[in-house]
């Protein structure tokens, strides 16, 4: 997660002819769809009816497929088996992509925000400090900061069981570029590794584009307001992500002040570690595993952030949410009762 990866669906997706005349499958018709069946397949139990489509569409064509989904990394043992036995006899390679842990940090913290979390910058931070693995496998949980952040981001144990399962040989690291880097230095090194066919071109707008420092901070007082009423999951999903942080605070982001966030000495230890279990573990890797050396990420901090701009964000998403989809109060209202919203 956050290192490359949309970026990288979306050309697989727009050069998904192209690739078919070379002989390649990227399956599932749309991107949104691919992403389903393979959540099907890694929850412990339900429909997979997703999943068992998405394969028979792969076991009907001879040639290569390929499946990006980043979900895929820090799948459980049971969830993993799942995947690959879905594949009996098939050559199974898996690419795995990395960007250094800084700025990792940062944009995992947006991204938990967007998902409906209400953590603290501050919290978010001290958790993935002192969850912080070193050379051990570290925690992995749902609940918390840091179970949470390494759960998605201990990329040693993640190349390590991809390793087991598949085989070290079988398995290759691709590095994110630092900043400054020529743009299609990520695209050409996932060809690289894979052997596709992929052009590294512009896909029209920045994919998964961060947003600003305030319309963080606002998402996040949304969330935790949501949550107070009840309003969770899938439900508060839809009026936060897709209507308001998209749409809405997406459109402010190049005015207002970003996180920033100077290399702690505890990411540098860490880093240190992960690095030696990668090359411990033999891996090919494309790229440079210099690239994974954490770099200052610029910007300021939560409380440098002025009012204006958090009341700009708040304004913008009560437009969005009012004016251009009046029909998302009914929906997230819907079986609350009405003194819940003073009225």
């Amino acid at each position: 997660m956050k290192s490359g990866t949309t970026y990288l669906q979306t050309l697989l997706h727009a050069q998904k002819a192209e690739l078919a005349e070379a002989g390649v499958l990227v399956p599932g018709g749309a991107p949104g769809a691919q992403a389903a069946a393979v959540r099907s397949a890694l929850v412990a139990a339900g429909n997979r009816t997703r999943w068992e489509r998405l394969v028979g569409e792969i076991d009907a064509h001879r040639g290569v497929a390929v499946m990006s989904q980043e979900f895929l990394g820090p799948a459980a043992d049971a969830a993993a088996q799942r995947v690959t036995d879905s594949f009996p006899g098939a050559d199974i390679r898996v690419v795995v992509t990395a960007r250094d842990l800084n700025r990792t940090l940062v944009s995992m913290w947006q991204e938990t925000i967007q998902n409906g979390r209400s953590w603290s910058w501050e919290e978010y931070l001290a958790g993935a400090r002192e969850a912080a693995p070193g050379a051990t496998r570290g925690v992995r949980d749902k609940e918390t900061p840091g179970g949470t952040f390494w759960r998605q981001q201990h990329l040693a144990r993640m190349l390590a069981d991809w390793s087991a399962r598949v085989g070290a040989e079988n398995v290759t690291l691709v590095t994110v570029p630092p900043p400054g880097a020529e743009p299609a230095t990520l695209a050409r090194r996932f060809a690289a590794a894979t052997g596709l066919p992929i052009q590294p071109a512009p896909v029209g707008h920045r994919a998964n584009e961060s947003l600003g420092l305030a319309s963080i901070l606002v998402l996040r007082d949304l969330n935790a307001a949501l949550r107070a009423l009840g309003i969770v999951g899938a439900e508060g999903r839809a009026l936060r992500k897709r209507f308001i942080a998209k749409t809405a605070l997406a459109r402010l982001a190049a005015d207002e002040p970003r996180l920033g966030l100077e290399v702690p000495g505890w990411v540098r230890r860490q880093t240190d570690a992960t690095l030696a279990s990668i090359r411990s573990l033999g891996v090919e890797v494309v790229g440079d595993l210099a690239d994974l050396t954490p770099v200052d990420v610029a910007g300021v901090q939560p409380p440098d952030v002025s009012p204006e701009h958090r009341a700009r964000a708040a304004l913008a998403a009560l437009v969005e949410t009012v004016a251009r989809h009046p029909d998302v109060r009914d929906v997230a209202l819907e079986g609350r009762p009405a003194e819940a919203y003073g009225g």
